[in-house]
């Protein structure tokens, strides 16, 4: 009997869910600094365009990768709500069918069954000869 592949052993969804966490994080560390440093910057009057244009780059840069990490992360979840549903299906597959052995051997039929009629060919004992 063979036993189906639970989703929580699978090195490839692990590795979905690890990755989408990293992207997140990542996209956050890149992101937040830069919009600090952003307002402060044109709250003071002090900014440059150093820190107004190339801070925004970094900051589309980090939503790509924070909306690539959800992504991910919803991939996840799906993947294992799929399985979850598809798990008791497998099961009942797997369950041992009942044996020739255990049904009730019922020669007889029922009063309400109509019996049935069996139809055969007269036995042929030799071929004709064709003239």
């Amino acid at each position: 009997m063979t036993h189906p592949a639970r989703l929580t052993r699978s090195a490839a969804y692990w590795t979905l869910v690890l990755a989408s966490v990293l992207a997140i994080a990542g996209g956050l560390a890149l992101s937040l600094p830069r919009i600090g440093t952003m307002e402060e910057m044109l709250l003071n009057g002090t900014a440059t365009g150093v820190e107004v244009y190339v801070g925004q780059a970094w900051i589309t840069l980090a939503a790509g990768l924070v909306g690539a990490g959800a992504v991910g992360l919803i991939l996840a979840l799906a993947l294992a709500a799929a399985k979850a549903l598809v798990a008791p299906r497998a099961a009942e597959a797997q369950a041992p069918a009942a044996s020739a052995e255990d049904e009730p051997i019922d020669d007889e039929p029922a009063d309400d069954e109509p019996a049935a009629h069996v139809h055969t060919a007269p036995a042929v004992s030799e071929p004709a000869e064709i003239r």
